[in-house]
């Protein structure tokens, strides 16, 4: 395999308390041919004079600091378009990563030219807990490129992926209000193929602010998702059933908007569940795919 430069992006914000082990983490990856973007959003907890010694010792990692905090969205989009590598990892500043995981995601991106993001299994810990892997055992992890399948839920998190820095090029700047990863996932499957990796690459750390510069607020699900396929729908070189898909959503989500629950919304999602809601792994499926598919047409918030 060439020794490709990798990109890696990580954006923080007041994450003193966990960034040491996460960065020694990405300094420690077997694949050395790395530059480490680190955009701080204006952090006040010691983070970035942290990040000003960890850069004088380690000439991989380029520091930036914004004048004014503009969240995390914003942030790994100005972090992206300072990228030189045509590969790019997207780092969270408090998890933990297995030192071989750029060298697994780039060899198994490598495998194919028109695969354009490939993804391992993120592990879930607290501090004084256990690895949740039950919830890894629950889950069909995404290969392809059916863009169907995120039109509810995003399933490829930003921690966990490598993809070709090509996707970019239409991906660039990021909504504010779309979710980054999800934004890239919806052009990556219109550019290209996603590929898998079986194996725990990133160990994601649960606490009670996750989301670079703020947990992640809650929100009517109905209004997250219009606005959602608001800018799917702009995507371009999706396929006509994509299309379909999500003005048909489209539809009867915005007739929700005055009900507490739709019929209707329920017995369309339920009818394509098998695609809408294919990342739930059970033996018998139709009792996930009847309570989730009642959970989504209900006018209510989740986190």
């Amino acid at each position: 395999m060439k020794n490709e430069l990798v990109s890696i992006v990580l954006c923080t914000y007041n994450g003193i308390k966990f960034l040491e082990s996460q960065l020694s983490s990405i300094q420690k990856q077997t694949h050395n041919n790395l530059e480490i973007i680190i955009l701080d959003d204006v952090s006040t907890d010691g983070t970035f004079e942290f990040l000003q010694q960890q850069s004088s010792a380690d000439s991989r990692i380029q520091l930036y600091r914004n004048e004014n905090n503009v969240g995390y969205n914003i942030n790994f989009s100005r972090a992206c378009m300072k990228t030189k590598g045509d590969y790019i990892a997207i780092a969270d500043q408090d998890d933990v990563w297995e030192e071989n995981k750029i060298a697994v995601l780039l060899a198994a991106l490598l495998e194919d030219d028109g695969c354009m993001l490939a993804h391992g299994i993120s592990a879930r810990f607290e501090e004084e807990g256990k690895p949740h892997l039950k919830s890894i055992r629950l889950v069909n992890f995404f290969i392809g490129n059916d863009a169907r399948q995120f039109l509810l839920q995003n399933i490829i998190s930003g921690h966990n992926m490598l993809f070709r820095k090509k996707v970019l090029e239409s991906a660039l700047p990021f909504p504010s209000t779309v979710y980054y990863d999800w934004w890239l996932v919806m052009h990556i499957c219109s550019t290209g193929k996603i590929t898998f990796v079986n194996e725990i690459l990133t160990w994601h750390r649960m606490h009670g602010n996750n989301a670079t510069g703020g947990a992640k607020p809650k929100t009517i699900f109905y209004k997250q998702t219009l606005n959602n396929l608001s800018y799917f729908l702009q995507i371009k070189s999706l396929p006509e059933s994509f299309y379909q898909m999500a003005t048909t959503l489209q539809y009867h989500y915005h007739q929700l908007n005055n009900k507490s629950f739709s019929l209707k919304l329920f017995l369309f999602i339920f009818k394509n569940a098998s695609v809408l809601l294919a990342y739930k792994k059970k033996t018998i499926s139709w009792p996930s795919y009847l309570k989730h598919a009642i959970r989504y047409s209900k006018n209510t918030t989740l986190a």
